[in-house]
């Protein structure tokens, strides 16, 4: 998902020095940061217990090397985790792993006990943004992967969350569990981890004894034992011949769900793994380059020993040291780094930018090697487009101007002053960024939590009318809705009662129908998506009818007929596919029907959307969220400055409305036209 740089031997001349990422050279400012003595051990009193000054992974003298940056995924595979005004704007969309159990959509923790959000903040919270606490990388991003709920998990589940992680773009992963049974399922996760190039980290376990946990005791993975504040091994760690190194584990202020911060609750070597995880995505965003193996053997070479001289099976290699982590690795030839996230969808017909750094590593960046290379089509690529130098080692990525539904694949590339040039993706162009050009204008969105006005028919059926209710699941009925955040509720053909049997209110004659309320189509078409769920048993076949009216309700063009859906299943279908279907006046109906009523058969729907696909440019609508406004008033002040081939920003060319080749006077005339403060 975060790729980085190649390094390939090319040939330039000339040198330019661009600054380095660097971290904050003093204190951070967050104010919880002094409880957290796995940063800074001053001998400060912690929970009761007084400290050993140094006893700490040195955190502060790593972030002066490098503060790690937002081109690195972490996952946790876990418990699930909360978001956390630390770290909500970094949580990527996770995964449950269908063996779970709960909620197969809800990655938030399913127990107040689990680790997974304090692991999060340990990795990940925000660093000198005045807030509760620090995390050993900041600006990385969390990726929740939930194989447990509650108290119960199996290794199968965690395996599937290893290997999901792998597919979806974590580089490195955190497992803060432990099992004692070590089944090839999860060896074969750990492998799959392994190959592909990821790093696992995971706790030596909690049961204070001699047997370390799984996958910790994998081949693949960095086990990790637990200390305190006094470099102490702690007392409910485990210990044994697999364990590599050791990190604090113990009394360590961190997140907790509903924005809260604490203590751990329970005696666990989850924090001491998450530790181990925050440096690895410090070295693997500080050098991309590195092997997932390269990393581990830095990890242990770094570490500062403990317990007997040399390796131990308590401390393993020794205690996690940041700072020695990142002298030891070799810097990239130069890093790539995203600063504004990779853009998935941008406007059509106008140029668009965002912004990466570009920082020096064993070379200095040459400014005017950095690139922009693309292709709408597998025919080739155009010629290279050059990166706009802005200063501090940032560079403007100016995509071209495509018509919409328009998809394209680019990479960048720039030289150090050697003349070895680096590209992202790592192995571009085999891998490239793409970016679909698409404008939506949301018309309709609906997740069913509050009544927006859908009819519901019952037709000639006495039980089995949809109803919007928080489902009760039963074989036949979702026992959760389909939202991914906290909303409950959907429709459901009819609520079964608690204790009553699965054919209990399920859909008996029939049809009965759930029609959506008018939405008006300003825009020749549009992307309807709903997430359905049918059952039905043998016996006459039945189906869940799905139709467009496109008068208001006068007349009905049928979109699918579905069958047994086996779950939650998302559609979505473009009203340019439905040309017999005509009309401004948009509505929508799911029908079922069981005649005879020899069947058990119930339908779901929930997380419904209409999105018209806008393709036309407003003029002087520059970030295309059809609104000129403000926004695009401070972009236009910027562009003001004469001929657009001078300096050459491209995004500019949407000012330029007379169009005669400059932004001024008589273009902010026009601008004001459209201007809605």
């Amino acid at each position: 998902m975060f790729p980085f740089g190649r390094v390939v031997g090319l040939l330039l001349v000339g040198c330019t020095t661009t600054p380095t990422s660097a971290g904050p050279s003093s204190i951070p400012d967050d104010p919880d940061f002094a409880k957290q003595w796995a940063l800074q051990n001053t001998g400060q009193l912690v929970n009761g217990t007084t400290g050993t000054p140094g006893a700490d992974i040195r955190a502060t003298a790593a972030w002066e090397i490098y503060a790690g940056s937002s081109s690195i995924v972490v996952a946790i595979v876990g418990t699930g985790v909360d978001p956390h005004i630390e770290f909500a704007d970094r949580l990527l969309e996770g995964y449950v792993s269908p063996s779970t159990g709960g909620d197969p959509f809800s990655t938030l923790e399913t127990n107040s006990a689990s680790p997974g959000t304090r692991v999060a903040g340990i990795i990940g919270a925000s660093t000198n943004n005045r807030i509760g606490i620090a995390g050993v990388n900041g600006n990385a991003w969390l990726l929740p992967v939930r194989v447990i709920q509650g108290t119960v998990g199996t290794e199968t589940s965690t395996a599937e969350g290893i290997e999901w992680a792998v597919d979806n773009g974590a580089r490195i992963i955190v497992v803060p569990l432990q099992f004692y049974d070590g089944i090839p399922r999860l060896a074969s996760a750990v492998a799959y981890a392994a190959a592909h190039d990821v790093v696992v980290v995971a706790p030596a376990g909690h049961a204070a004894n001699n047997e370390i946990a799984f996958p910790a005791a994998f081949d693949g993975c960095i086990a990790v034992s637990s200390t305190t504040n006094s470099d102490a091994l702690a007392t409910f760690s485990n210990f044994g011949e697999q364990v590599d190194l050791a990190a604090p584990g113990k009394d360590i202020w961190s997140t907790r769900a509903g924005d809260a911060y604490g203590f751990e609750t329970a005696s666990s070597s989850a924090y001491a793994a998450a530790y181990v995880a925050g440096v690895a995505s410090l070295m693997r965003s500080y050098a991309p380059q590195l092997s997932a193996e390269e990393v581990k053997e830095i990890l242990i070479a770094s570490a500062h020993d403990l317990g007997v001289s040399g390796w131990d099976p308590y401390f393993g290699a020794g205690r996690l040291d940041a700072l020695r982590a990142l002298e030891l690795t070799p810097p990239p030839a130069i890093r790539f780094e995203h600063v504004d996230p990779i853009p998935k969808t941008i406007p059509p017909d106008r140029p668009s930018s965002f912004t990466v750094r570009i920082a020096d590593g064993e070379q200095q960046v040459l400014p005017e090697s950095a690139m922009l290379m693309y292709r709408t089509a597998a025919a080739g690529f155009a010629e290279p487009t050059p990166l706009r130098f802005m200063g501090d080692g940032l560079y403007a990525v100016d995509l071209p101007s495509v018509p919409c539904e328009t998809t394209i694949e680019y990479y960048f590339l720039a030289a150090g002053n050697d003349g070895t040039f680096v590209t992202d993706p790592l192995d571009a162009p085999a891998s490239l960024h793409t970016v679909l050009s698409i404008q939506y204008q949301t018309l309709f969105d609906d997740d069913f939590e509050t009544d927006l006005g859908w009819e519901v028919d019952g037709g000639t059926s006495t039980t089995g009318r949809w109803t919007r209710v928080i489902p009760v699941g039963t074989s036949a009925q979702p026992a959760f809705d389909r939202s991914t955040d906290y909303g409950r509720y959907c429709f459901i053909t009819g609520q079964h009662p608690p204790g009553g049997g699965d054919g209990a209110n399920d859909v008996d004659g029939g049809p009965v129908r759930l029609i959506s309320p008018v939405i008006p189509l300003p825009l020749p078409d549009a992307e309807i998506t709903y997430a359905r769920w049918f059952y039905t048993t043998t016996g006459t076949p039945d189906q869940l009818t799905v139709e467009i009216s496109r008068n208001g309700g006068a007349s009905w063009v049928v979109v699918e007929s579905v069958g047994n859906t086996g779950g939650w299943t998302t559609h979505s279908f473009l009203l340019s596919e439905i040309p017999q279907a005509v009309g401004d006046q948009l509505r929508i109906r799911f029908s079922t029907s069981d005649i005879p009523s020899d069947s058990l058969t119930e339908a779901a729907l929930d997380e419904f959307r209409v999105q018209a696909i806008d393709c036309t440019v407003m003029p002087g609508d520059a970030d295309g969220d059809r609104d000129v406004d403000l926004d695009d008033y401070r972009r236009f002040r910027e562009c003001w400055k004469g001929p657009l081939t001078s300096p050459g920003d491209p995004s500019c060319a949407i000012f330029d409305l007379t169009p005669d080749g400059y932004v001024d006077l008589k273009d902010f005339q026009e601008f004001q036209k459209s201007f809605h403060p």
